[in-house]
């Protein structure tokens, strides 16, 4: 896994350096120089638009946002990523400024929503906004998604939804969790007092620990036993503990629809547009081998208007991806598993077959299977790549793909190889 990441990262960078400088490479997904300064206001828009829907529409996922927005989105995020100096440098702002965007949203809304309730009320609005917290997380999650390919596994930062529920649990509990704590006990005592409370709304907002993770789960378990005096403290931890391992709560995040095993995928089409301007009409299946294309489906609420969608391909590069998707589509529906390892064979002499091809085609399959995060094909080139420079030094791999010796480049790629050595021999 490690060593998959390492390569296609490693490759993903010699191969954006070249077709920045390069006029032979034929993908429009090649990297364009792209200032931060210029691409956030652009995502910003979108953040925006995504907190208005959740603030009016109470919660509700009932987006306005069309495949051409969500598509401009991920664009800008993938031309910061990719940009030729400068992609690590942009990467690390766009986590940060994602991080900000939770943090922002968080101490000018709903923490002002919190202050000054009690009780019951204060439980109810804690619920509200943890569920619109979720519905956020998920929506920008996939906004920011090309984040996860291989920055923050390459850091170690926290995954985009950790950082999200961390934020909201560090800025949240921090000003609030004395009232919330009290709350929660206050309406214990009532049941051990004999009278009836609403179990469900102590028992979802206990389960907010358990969603954000072990952690905070602990801590506050602990937290409700310090706040009562020593003969009950034994008692209340107990409780708090035992509440919490059987608490649930009503997830409002919009679902994931299991798109794949859908029976009536088959018979679905697709648009899939390219830069030309030229449709290729395609069978759902065909196109949900692209977690781009996928996750561009499921940020549209009921399907919306999903018929077609706009990429940053030129036709031959998008006809060469649907050639691939169709072919392992179809090997997939008409699988044999009694006759499994012919059929392998097959499937792994056709892609053989695939990649023998000159190196500017090779180095675009590179690219447009790293755009629309189709990982069989990104793998399947990676590795007829690396064939081709295993035992090489940097000086020789940039004399056989002609790629321009860049200080910025050297550095990030000299700082790749140094991570994992092992990786690359």
């Amino acid at each position: 896994m490690i060593l998959r990441l390492s390569l296609s990262l490693y490759l993903v960078l010699l191969l954006s350096a070249a077709a920045a400088d390069s006029g032979t490479m034929n993908s429009k997904c090649k990297t364009k120089s792209k200032r931060f300064e210029e691409g956030w206001p652009v995502l910003r828009t979108g953040v925006n638009r995504i907190i208005n829907q959740i603030e009016e529409g109470g919660g509700l996922p009932n987006s306005t946002l069309t495949t051409h927005d969500y598509m401009s989105y991920y664009n800008t995020v993938y031309e910061l990523c990719t940009d030729r100096p400068g992609g690590l440098d942009n990467s690390k702002l766009l986590y940060h400024h994602y991080k900000n965007v939770f943090e922002e949203y968080i101490n000018s809304t709903v923490l002002p929503s919190l202050r000054g309730k009690k009780d019951e009320v204060l439980l109810r609005e804690l619920l509200r906004r943890w569920a619109n917290h979720k519905i956020m997380t998920s929506w920008l999650t996939r906004l920011f998604h090309y984040l996860e390919r291989y920055d923050i596994p390459r850091w170690g930062f926290p995954s985009l939804e950790e950082t999200s529920f961390l934020s909201f649990y560090n800025l949240v509990y921090d000003e609030m969790n004395n009232q919330i704590v009290e709350a929660i006990l206050s309406m214990i005592d009532q049941e051990r007092a004999g009278q009836q409370i609403e179990r469900t709304l102590v028992n979802n907002t206990l389960a907010i620990y358990s969603e954000i993770g072990d952690g905070p789960k602990k801590n506050h378990a602990k937290g409700f036993a310090e706040k009562m005096i020593k003969h009950d403290a034994e008692f209340y931890y107990d409780a708090a503990s035992i509440w919490m391992a059987s608490s649930s709560i009503k997830d409002n995040t919009p679902k994931e629809e299991k798109m794949h095993d859908s029976p009536s995928i088959s018979s679905k089409k697709i648009n899939l547009i390219s830069s030309d301007g030229d449709a290729f009409e395609v069978d759902y299946a065909v196109a949900l081998m692209s977690q781009t294309i996928e996750d561009v489906i499921k940020t549209i609420p009921g399907g919306g208007d999903t018929d077609s969608i706009p990429l940053s391909l030129n036709s031959k590069s998008l006809a060469k991806a649907i050639e691939y998707c169709e072919k392992h589509t179809k090997f997939a529906s008409n699988f044999d598993y009694n006759e499994r390892s012919t059929s392998n064979v097959d499937l792994n002499d056709w892609d053989a077959e695939f990649v023998k091809v000159d190196h500017d085609t090779l180095f675009d399959f590179v690219l447009t299977a790293n755009y629309l995060n189709i990982k069989s094909l990104l793998d399947l080139a990676s590795c007829k790549i690396a064939d081709m420079i295993k035992g090489k030094t940097p000086e020789e791999i940039r004399k056989t793909f002609d790629i321009k010796n860049d200080d910025d480049i050297i550095v990030e790629e000299d700082q790749i190889r140094n991570e994992n050595k092992w990786a690359f021999g």
